[in-house]
């Protein structure tokens, strides 16, 4: 169950890696009591590059106050989840709260209040990873493409990079 001070807390935006369901649930490894409800949702005034011979991203501020960046976002993460989150994202990106919009329907017992649902286009406020490491780390000429992510990296990444492998340890038992 989760806990008394959970059920106030702020829904997490994922913009990239943590988007695809087996990377999410690797980091977390939520328990058989886990309730979370997921959400197409956006950013706007953000955009995302891909990180240097990675094949994950990194979410800043746009130039372009129109800019939106496509996510998902997740509610009911507990306490021991988000501190994995917290773990796995490391220092380049420190979770902060933005302002995010959803684009369906949440049901009333996982939004702040607990008594009405987010109808869509709802604008709520939002957990999410915000990059704020050197700007060289990321590659300005190359933004971040969830599809050829899935396509093209995440079984692999998973299972044989070390880089995932070291970001999912940081994030302890």
């Amino acid at each position: 169950m989760p806990s008394l001070g959970l059920k106030n807390m702020p829904p997490c935006f994922f913009y990239g890696s943590l988007m695809e369901p087996k990377v999410l649930n690797a980091v977390t490894r939520p328990g058989p009591d886990a309730d979370t409800f997921s959400v197409r949702a956006s950013v706007k005034g953000y955009t995302r590059y891909t990180y240097h011979n990675q094949p994950y991203p990194g979410m800043i501020a746009s130039q372009d106050p129109n800019e939106i960046v496509e996510g998902l976002l997740v509610f009911g993460h507990s306490d021991l989840e988000r501190h994995r989150l917290d773990q796995f994202e490391g220092s380049e990106y420190p979770r902060t709260t933005i302002s995010i919009t959803v684009h369906g329907r949440v049901p009333a017992k996982y939004t702040i209040d607990k008594t009405s649902d987010y109808e869509p286009e709802t604008t709520l406020a939002a957990f999410v990873y915000l990059f704020t490491g050197p700007i060289d780390h990321l590659d300005l000429t190359r933004p971040w493409d969830y599809e050829a992510f899935k396509r093209e990296h995440v079984a692999d990444w998973m299972t044989t990079d070390d880089t995932f492998k070291i970001m999912v340890e940081r994030t302890g038992q």
